[in-house]
């Protein structure tokens, strides 16, 4: 990962004055995927010196410091900040089958980013108050009590039974705090979390669909709002089942939420693709979770649903109107950036100083444009109107 080099330089000097955290090293050189021996060997340690740098025994010297950045691509003032305390809801993770262990680590050091970037800004700014009801929920509920669930959301958010024309815009309205990733998680679809009671998502990454987007927020959604137990992570990591019976209890809020079953029903008159196209364009919803929602309403037989998915699937990977939908943006982040920019609070290269994070790694957290942080901020206010009183006449 790139970064400034006086981003560099200064953050050697404050490095200085602080304590080396050694949780920092561990945990992104286990997200990038590096073993005590490979990780050693890139920085010219021993694998004894190296358990040490993660024990608190000793510091990595300067030299070894200035490998670590490059290695890692994390300035080395990054390791000298300091952890705030964090009350940690279950993670609830999920990515294909093909999706290796250090993505999942990956995810969760890029939750505790996303954790620290709302922190940092909330010195600065007030964040829209959480408003998600607290509803008693057992995971042993049926499918019907989740439609109800969805039902009951709705309206604590005043909202009518129909289609929701932004998703993200509304959670973010709610208090989640949402981040869209960029090609190097492609094997995850979603991921979210408690934090310190405000809740956390990522929705997957910017090769996916509007559509998918949309549905991984609310299945995202669904987990925060029923999945809360501190006990579910362990169980979903150890129970093939247990995982799979959330996924489906999530899947099916998400459903609901989107396509609510009375107003859903009242505008379905016909299993045909043109009339599903048309409904996919109006409710902002794939043909393929149009197809499984009248399968879960148990509208259509296991038969007739797999005769519709396989014409679905004829389209190939994209569907028709996936090039016309837009993809959703979040913007919580971007405004926070935006806001303490244009007040002049702090300047663009002062915030990326502060998070003592990559930029490129930032900039996709944020969802604002590669090189935000790289631009030159002109002064502004270089000519001013004069006073009347020390104006020249003519």
């Amino acid at each position: 990962m790139n970064r400034n080099n006086d981003h560099g330089k200064s953050s050697k000097a404050a490095h200085l004055q602080q304590q080396f955290v050694p949780d920092r090293l561990r945990q992104l050189r286990v997200a990038l995927g590096y073993s005590t021996i490979d990780f050693s060997d890139n920085i010219n340690v021993s694998r004894q010196a190296l358990n040490q740098f993660e024990t608190n025994r000793i510091t990595p010297s300067y030299d070894t410091m200035l490998l670590i950045e490059k290695v890692t691509g994390f300035p080395s003032s990054y390791f000298f900040k300091p952890f705030s305390a964090a009350n940690e809801g279950p993670f609830l993770f999920r990515a294909n089958r093909t999706s290796l262990k250090k993505t999942k680590e990956f995810s969760r050091f890029i939750m505790l980013q996303m954790q620290e970037i709302y922190e940092y800004f909330s010195n600065y700014l007030d964040f829209t108050p959480v408003n998600i009801p607290l509803l008693e929920f057992d995971v042993s509920s049926s499918l019907d009590d989740i439609e109800e669930i969805a039902i009951e959301v709705r309206k604590h958010w005043g909202l009518g039974l129909g289609p929701i024309s932004h998703v993200y815009r509304l959670l973010e309205n709610n208090g989640v705090v949402l981040a869209r990733l960029n090609k190097k998680l492609d094997k995850v679809d979603a991921f979210s979390q408690w934090r310190n009671g405000r809740p956390f998502m990522v929705v997957g990454n910017e090769d996916f669909t509007a559509c998918r987007l949309r549905l991984n927020a609310m299945h995202e959604f669904g987990h925060l709002l029923m999945h809360t137990d501190s006990e579910f992570e362990d169980k979903v990591n150890l129970d093939p089942e247990f995982n799979e019976l959330v996924e489906a209890q999530a899947f099916r809020f998400a459903g609901a939420f989107l396509l609510p079953r009375e107003s859903f029903l009242n505008e379905l008159f016909s299993f045909s693709l043109p009339h599903l196209i048309e409904l996919k364009q109006r409710w902002g919803v794939s043909l393929a979770a149009i197809v499984r929602r009248c399968k879960d309403l148990e509208i259509i037989t296991e038969s007739k649903y797999e005769t519709l998915i396989r014409q679905v699937k004829k389209y190939g990977r994209t569907e028709p109107l996936d090039d016309v939908i837009e993809r959703e943006i979040p913007t919580a982040f971007s405004q926070s950036a935006n806001l303490l920019i244009d007040h002049g609070i702090k300047q663009r290269q002062e915030i990326l100083n502060d998070l003592r994070v990559p930029a490129n790694l930032v900039e996709v957290l944020m969802g604002v444009k590669n090189g935000f942080f790289s631009e030159v901020e002109s002064p502004s206010n270089i000519v001013n109107i004069r006073s009347l009183n020390n104006r020249q006449t003519y």
